[in-house]
This record gives structure tokens, sequence and C-alpha cells, in this order.
């Protein structure tokens, strides 16, 4: 249950977290995989990444192509697909909403210590692999690594 209601929390508090800055959580999210797995992806790869149905992605990203921080351009490989494409714009709000996310997160863990954050992030790995094949997704490598 305490895993349920940790998920339940933080996404109500991630979102309270996002409308801050002036923005959503999954407009942040979009956002971050640009950012870290981009700068071009499509939106199936983006689907798996920021785990949000395809309905909802289409509504994401028509937000974030009004407010100019993606465009999307057909596919070279496959004409009858279109590519979502990380703006100059994006780029800045995605790092923006990338520093509010580590101070959201490091505020929320100050009381862990690094040692406690280092073995915390290792058991939560492995129950995200878990999760990722129960739910037939692909074992990640999310988020990659930063430079």
């Amino acid at each position: 249950m305490w895993l349920t209601r940790f998920s339940r929390l933080n996404s109500v508090a991630l979102e309270g977290h996002a409308a801050g800055y002036g923005s959503t959580s999954s407009e942040s999210a979009v956002l971050g995989a640009l950012l870290l797995g981009g700068p071009v992806l499509n939106p199936s790869d983006l689907t798996k990444l920021v785990v949000q149905s395809p309905g909802g992605l289409t509504k994401t990203l028509r937000r974030l192509e009004d407010a100019g921080h993606i465009r999307r351009r057909p596919d070279p490989a496959d004409r009858r697909a279109l590519l979502v494409v990380l703006t100059e714009k994006g780029r800045r709000a995605a790092e923006r909403a990338d520093v509010e996310l580590d101070s959201y997160y490091d505020d929320l863990l100050t009381e862990v210590s690094a040692s406690e954050r280092a073995e915390l992030t290792l058991l939560l790995r492995k129950v995200l692999d878990r999760l990722e094949v129960a739910t037939g997704m692909t074992r990640s490598t999310w988020p990659p690594p930063r430079s």
C-alpha cells in the first residue's frame, strides 16, 4: 500500500510543483525526455519514456507545440509518421524543468543521506525493472547518465 500511496502523492506534488513554473508534469516529462534522449524522438518512444497514453501524449504535444517548445516534422524513413523535435525555446524550458525537478527531489530527500540515496536508487531500479517487464515495456536505461 505504501508504494501506491507514495506514487499517488508524488504525482500530486509533482503536478503542483510544475504548475509553480508554468508547466504540467506531463509537459516537463516530455521536455525532459527530449532533452536527455533526443532532441528528436518519435511519439511511440516518447509514450514509453514518459509513461503516458497515446491520447494524453497527443494533447501534451499539442500544448508544447502551441507554446513553441517542440515542432513535429515528417519522419524521412516513414512519411506517414511524425517526429517530435525539441526547439531552442523548448531546450531552455526543459533545462529549467530539469533544475526544478532536481530541486524538488533534493528537498523531498533532504533527510536521506547520500549513501541512502544511492541504495534507494539501486532498489527502485530493481523494482522498476520488474514493472517494465510486467507492463510489457522493455528494460530501460532511462534516464541516460548525465554528462
